[in-house]
């Protein structure tokens, strides 16, 4: 079974350095699958609605802190990134009702994705207060990336 790990990207570069070179075809499944064993490693109970149902697609709870994630996968090419991307972000802002609730973007760490991420303007990103996962496979390991943007 593959281990996970979650690391904290503290800036653009660091993002930047933590995208992966080329097309890995990583299916939204996958990056669901990655974000469960992570956050399930952190202690988190995690629910999660495989392929193409309809809801939030992971709801993490950790005590009283619940977190609210949507996921993508790779796409086919650039233009299907992008439509993946904005509607990652539609979804998402649909769900955000609830205060004290965290809420995330799951993708995989494709440059095309991550570029997407950081052209986001700064008054959206200290707005919506959005945590962006980046998933990417390294051997039998799948590591998350996880860049939090505060106001500030």
């Amino acid at each position: 079974m593959p281990s996970y790990s979650l690391i904290d990207l503290a800036d653009a570069e660091a993002v930047r350095n933590f995208a992966y070179k080329g097309k890995r075809g990583i299916a939204e499944d996958e990056v669901k699958a990655a974000m469960k064993s992570t956050l399930e490693n952190r202690g988190y109970e995690v629910h999660v609605k495989w392929g193409k149902k309809s809801g939030s697609d992971i709801l993490a709870v950790i005590g009283t802190n619940r977190l609210v994630i949507e996921a993508k996968g790779e796409g086919s090419t650039r233009q299907v990134l992008g439509n993946n991307f904005l509607n990652a972000l539609g979804e998402i802002l649909q769900r955000m009702s609830e205060t004290g609730t965290e809420y995330g973007i799951a993708l995989p760490a494709h440059p095309s994705y991550v570029e997407l991420v950081l052209k986001l303007p700064k008054r959206v990103r200290e707005t919506l207060l959005l945590n962006f996962y980046f998933v990417r496979q390294t051997g039998t390991t799948h590591e998350v990336g996880l860049l939090r943007w505060h106001a500030g």
